[in-house]
């Protein structure tokens, strides 16, 4: 039995992140699913976590939880990180390394996101800009 992976989940949605906690389950993936957005910082930025990749998940559009994602993103995380914006409203996104657009976005979708970014080596992001 191969062992699981790690994953950072964030969103601020209860009913969403529980959905996705549950699917992502299903598959050999740890999940470590957070609603607060310190926490999630702290999490991503946390140099000794073992994550492959972290998930951040914004579902409503408007929502202040837009604000905080920018946050988590310019955390200085050397995780790859998946943005998955299902409100479509959160340019620029440059710092994620994977974008997941629009309200058809599916469990596969992000499946398959996770499945990239889970091959990537930790390293510097080179897309970052200063």
């Amino acid at each position: 039995m191969r062992p699981k992976k790690s994953i950072l989940l964030y969103c601020a949605d209860q009913e969403l992140l529980s959905t996705i906690l549950f699917a992502l389950q299903l598959h050999p993936y740890h999940v470590v699913a957070v609603r607060d957005s310190v926490e999630a910082s702290r999490l991503a930025s946390d140099r000794e976590a073992a994550f492959v990749c972290g998930v951040l998940v914004h579902a409503q559009q408007a929502d202040p939880a837009g604000r905080i994602i920018h946050r988590l993103l310019e955390c200085g995380s050397q995780i790859p990180v998946l943005l998955v914006d299902r409100a479509g409203d959160l340019a620029p996104v440059r710092y994620a390394d994977m974008v997941l657009y629009g309200r058809n976005t599916t469990m596969a979708h992000i499946l398959a996101g996770i499945q990239v970014l889970s091959q990537h080596r930790p390293g510097p992001k080179s897309r970052r800009v200063a």
